[in-house]
Parts: C-alpha cells; sequence; structure tokens
C-alpha cells in the first residue's frame, strides 16, 4: 500500500483542485469570463510545456528523490509542533513521482503540507497545473475560492476556505512541475496557509 503513496497524494492534489475548478467555473456568467479562463489556462499550458522543453534539453526528466523534497519543507510552523517528515520516491509504468510531507499540530488545530514532484510524469499533471492558474473566483454561502500566485514568477494556484468548517486550503502549481498543497482546520481565514506556503523556498523550486 505503500508504495501507491505517491500515485495516491497526486490523485489527490488532481481531482481538489478539479473539483475547485468545477466549483469556481459555476460563478462565471458571461462568455468573456469563460474565453479569458480558457486563455490563462492556455498560457499555462504554453509556459509548462516551455518550462519542461527546458529540462530535457539539460536532461532532467526525473522527480527529485523524496529526501531532497523534504529539506524544502519548513521546520517549524510557529504555535505548532512539527512531526516527523514524510516522503517516497516511486517508478512505476515509464512515470516517476516524488513526495514529501509534514504535519503541525497544536491543542486545537492541524496544519498539513504535501509537496509532490511530476517531473516524471509530466504529462499526467500537466493540466491539472494549467487549471490552478486559470484566475478563477467564486463566493457563496459555503465557501470562498480565489486565485492566488502568492507574487512569484512560476507559481500559480487557488485556495478554498470553507466558512462553515473553517477549513482552509491551498493549492500551488510551481514551475511546471511542482504541486504545493497546504490545508489547516479551525481557521478564521486563510492566513496561515498562505504564510506556510511561503515558508517553501518557492522561487527555488520555481525555477528547477
Amino acid at each position: 500500500m505503500n508504495k501507491l503513496l505517491p500515485v495516491l497524494v497526486g490523485a489527490t492534489l488532481l481531482l481538489t483542485s478539479c473539483e475547485q475548478a468545477q466549483q469556481a467555473k459555476k460563478s462565471y456568467d458571461s462568455l468573456a469570463k469563460l474565453k479569458d479562463a480558457g486563455e490563462k489556462m492556455t498560457t499555462a499550458l504554453d509556459e509548462a510545456e516551455s518550462r519542461r522543453a527546458e529540462r530535457e534539453k539539460r536532461g532532467d526528466t526525473l522527480s527529485l528523490p523524496y529526501k531532497e523534497l523534504q529539506a524544502f519543507l519548513p521546520a517549524e510552523v510557529s504555535g505548532y509542533t512539527a512531526a516527523n517528515p514524510t516522503g517516497q520516491s516511486m517508478k512505476m509504468s515509464g512515470m516517476a513521482f516524488s513526495n514529501a510531507g509534514r504535519e503541525f499540530t497544536n491543542d486545537s488545530a492541524t496544519v498539513k503540507l504535501e509537496l509532490i514532484d511530476y517531473n516524471g510524469a509530466n504529462k499526467l499533471y500537466q493540466g491539472a497545473g494549467a487549471i490552478l492558474g486559470m484566475g478563477m473566483e467564486s463566493e457563496d454561502d459555503e465557501q470562498i475560492i480565489k486565485s492566488t500566485n502568492l507574487g512569484i514568477d512560476g507559481v500559480s494556484g487557488m485556495e478554498t476556505y470553507r466558512k462553515k468548517d473553517r477549513q482552509a486550503e491551498l493549492m500551488l502549481a510551481v514551475g511546471g512541475r511542482f504541486m504545493v498543497k497546504v490545508t489547516a482546520d479551525k481557521q478564521p481565514d486563510l492566513e496561515l496557509v498562505e504564510s506556510v506556503a511561503k515558508q517553501v523556498d518557492l522561487n527555488k523550486l520555481a525555477k528547477l
């Protein structure tokens, strides 16, 4: 079962981002907005392809070992106790994945950070990365969904705040090869998940 962890993590990230995209899409009430979203998705796909081509020229076509990914995880989150990092690297059917994660807990809440490198399975995840760059936004009585890039070149994503259960979530596509997911429960807003994501060296990841 453990050998399937990277695949399951990747599938979770993919399904989550697709679900967010479908929910946000409902808020679009004009063809102009849909066209704009489509153009942004096309741009994101083109940029990912360009970055992939650059990596292939360097011979960089495999995912980083999970131990190297763990080095990008923050060592602490203020007010929380850090668990030991987890991770795994895996190859199967011509695809390669690696992932790393860490949990931070206190008496009342839990923060989870997941990082996946899909450089060895680019075609499988590239579409999910493009969806995160569509710039869609939505709000209703249940939740808020908004786009974000944290002001970093090569980074795009979406944030979700579920109002009733106070769940905060941030999904980022980074450099056309990484996905970062931060979740936190019992939160008043999205501030904590944003701050945790910023502790990851996203600038460095985006340039790999």
